[in-house]
This record gives C-alpha cells, sequence and structure tokens, in this order.
C-alpha cells in the first residue's frame, strides 16, 4: 500500500506539472484546451486546477463563448505566485550601488532600484532582502550576480574583500530559508545573451567580457547549457598563457595591439571549443574593430574554424537577463512531465 500511495503522489505531482507548463506557456486556457494539450482527460485536467486555483498559482477567469456549447471558464497562470529577487553589486560615479530587480515567474519586472552601500557585504544585503521580502513575501528565490569564483561553498574569489572565503549561499539559505545561487557576471552575461537572442539550444558559444578595471573572463555554454569546469573555474581565460599582460593597459594602447590581443584570445579559446559563436563586449569595444578582429582570428585558424564573432553592446542587460533566467530556473521542478492519468 505504501509503494501505491507513493506512486500516486507522484502521478499527481506530474499531472500539476503538465498542466502548469501548459497554462504557462498559453498564459490562460479553458479546461478543454488543457486536456488536449496535456493529453489528460477532462476530468483529470479539472482537478488539477481545482487545487492550483486553491493554491492561488492559477485565477479563474471569466467565461468565452464556445461554438454550439456553453460558455467555457478560462484559467489564467499566476505569475505572481513566486517571486525570485535578483542583487548584484556595481560601482557607479565612483560609489557602490546594489542593482535590486523583483521579478515574477515570467521574468516580469515588479520592482527595480539602485541602492547605495558603502561596502558590500552580508550585512547590506540582508538590510535589502529583510525590506523586501516584507515588501513581496511571495518572493521563493534569490540570486546573487558577484565577481569571482566558489570553491567548497565558498567564495575563493573575489572583488569584494569582506566576501571572501566566506559561504555566501549558505548563510543566506539559512537565514532566508529560500532557493538562493550565486552566479559570476559573465557566466550570467552570457546565460543572458544566449536566453535574449533566442539561440538555438544545442547552439555552442563563448562570452568574452573585457571589464574596464579587470583581466578579461569568459562565459561558456555548451550545447545549450553554461560549462562551469570541475570547480569552476571554467572560463578564467586571463590565465591562458598568451604572453599578454592584460592587468596592464598596454593591449589597448592602440586599435592595433587591441585587435590582436582580442583575435589571438578568440583563436585560442575556438581551438580548444569550436563554438560557434564568440560574443564580445567591453566599453571601449566598437563595431568598428570587428573586422579587423575576424581577419586576424581566420588567419590564425584552419580554414572554416573561425567562429561567428559578434559584439554586445549591453552588457548590464545581458546580465540581468541571465541572472532572472538563472534565479527562475531554480523554481522549476525537476520530475519528468510525463503523461499519467489519475
Amino acid at each position: 500500500m505504501k509503494n501505491i500511495g507513493g506512486n500516486a503522489l507522484v502521478i499527481k505531482e506530474v499531472n500539476i506539472n503538465l498542466v502548469r507548463r501548459v497554462l504557462k506557456e498559453r498564459k490562460q486556457a479553458t479546461k478543454r484546451q488543457i486536456a488536449e494539450d496535456t493529453g489528460l482527460s477532462i476530468v483529470t485536467a479539472g482537478s488539477v486546477l481545482e487545487v492550483l486555483v486553491r493554491q492561488n498559482e492559477v485565477l479563474a477567469a471569466g467565461q468565452i463563448s464556445s461554438s454550439g456549447g456553453r460558455p467555457a471558464r478560462q484559467y489564467i497562470y499566476n505569475d505572481e505566485h513566486a517571486l525570485a529577487l535578483i542583487l548584484f553589486p556595481f560601482e557607479e560615479r565612483g560609489g557602490i550601488c546594489i542593482r535590486c530587480t523583483v521579478v515574477t515567474l515570467f521574468g516580469r519586472c515588479l520592482y527595480e532600484v539602485n541602492r547605495p552601500v558603502e561596502q558590500v557585504d552580508l550585512a547590506c544585503f540582508e538590510a535589502i532582502i529583510d525590506e523586501l521580502l516584507n515588501r513581496y513575501p511571495a518572493i521563493q528565490a534569490i540570486g546573487f550576480g558577484l565577481p569571482g569564483a566558489e570553491a567548497g561553498g565558498r567564495l575563493v574569489l573575489s572583488d569584494y574583500e569582506a566576501l571572501r572565503g566566506i559561504p555566501v549561499a549558505e548563510h543566506f539559505r539559512e537565514r532566508y530559508q529560500k532557493r538562493v545561487i550565486i552566479e559570476n557576471d559573465v557566466n550570467a552575461a552570457a546565460i543572458g545573451y544566449h536566453s535574449r537572442t533566442g539561440r538555438a539550444a544545442a547552439a555552442s558559444a563563448v562570452y568574452l567580457y573585457f571589464p574596464d578595471r579587470f583581466p578579461p573572463g569568459a562565459g561558456i555554454i555548451i550545447n545549450g547549457k553554461l560549462h562551469r569546469g570541475k570547480s569552476g573555474f571554467a572560463g578564467e581565460v586571463a590565465n591562458i598563457p598568451l604572453g599578454i599582460s592584460w592587468s596592464g593597459s598596454e593591449w589597448q594602447s592602440s586599435p592595433a595591439g587591441l585587435m590582436e590581443a582580442i583575435a589571438r584570445l578568440t583563436a585560442t579559446v575556438s581551438s580548444v571549443l569550436n563554438p560557434d559563436a564568440v560574443v564580445l563586449y567591453g566599453s571601449f569595444l566598437q563595431v568598428d574593430h570587428l573586422s579587423g578582429i575576424m581577419e586576424q582570428c581566420a588567419g590564425l585558424l584552419p580554414p572554416g574554424a573561425a567562429p561567428q564573432i559578434v559584439l554586445s553592446t549591453d552588457f548590464a542587460a545581458d546580465y540581468l537577463d541571465g541572472m532572472i533566467v538563472s534565479t527562475l530556473a531554480t523554481l522549476e521542478t525537476g520530475l519528468q512531465l510525463t503523461k499519467f492519468e489519475a
């Protein structure tokens, strides 16, 4: 009897996720439309809808006329049922701000503001989160965008001294009992660009980010998914021994030197990963630089091996979109959506 009960619970949860998926895709639908799209019976679809309406995850809306039959009730997915909070620090006019964004399950922005802080530490995040949880109690996931790298659950590399060696994600999971992720800036930008441009799920790309004051980093997408490497070190391209002093400004001292350095790095990552595309971002990069970079890169690689090279013009948008995608993904169920009848 225990196995039967367990199986029944799994079947119920899978059916709920089938209906949830259809409503998320359609935004609103009738019971019959949901049954047709999921392959469930109208009775089973109706039972699932009752559960979701009780949970306030689905809203029962008005009725629409149907051809030759009684009016059918519309059901709308309530994307404010669960919310995600995105936080990441950035420099502005010589000071530090925390970008705070609250989004719905559809990625719809409900709140966005830049909060100036004295320093980036646990306390500054706690003050912001406490306030926003009080204002938006439906927040179920928190995403932190933090440049650096994690190892063993701790930030071993960080631009912010007060966070180095700290188990940031675990601290906030225990404090708030929410789902928490940490993503570094260039990884998030790679995810965001890939998602925002609608690239094929199986596509591979390398996002090369050239900050104003720090060495470059890369976000690597393989078969549509972020590649982190064994210990999260993938993408630390400044460590590739190319003989370029990325920490200095000499490589940027002339357009020719800049294009040569970026072409050599692009050719190197292309030789290892053979991506469909390499995306470049740097505040100093212009469209005029692309032709020189592409020409030199093609000269360093065998025929047909050079990737498409494109320039992103909005790192902040790529970064935020990636953080939204990654944080909302923590609220998605891992159950296989295989049809069962209750």
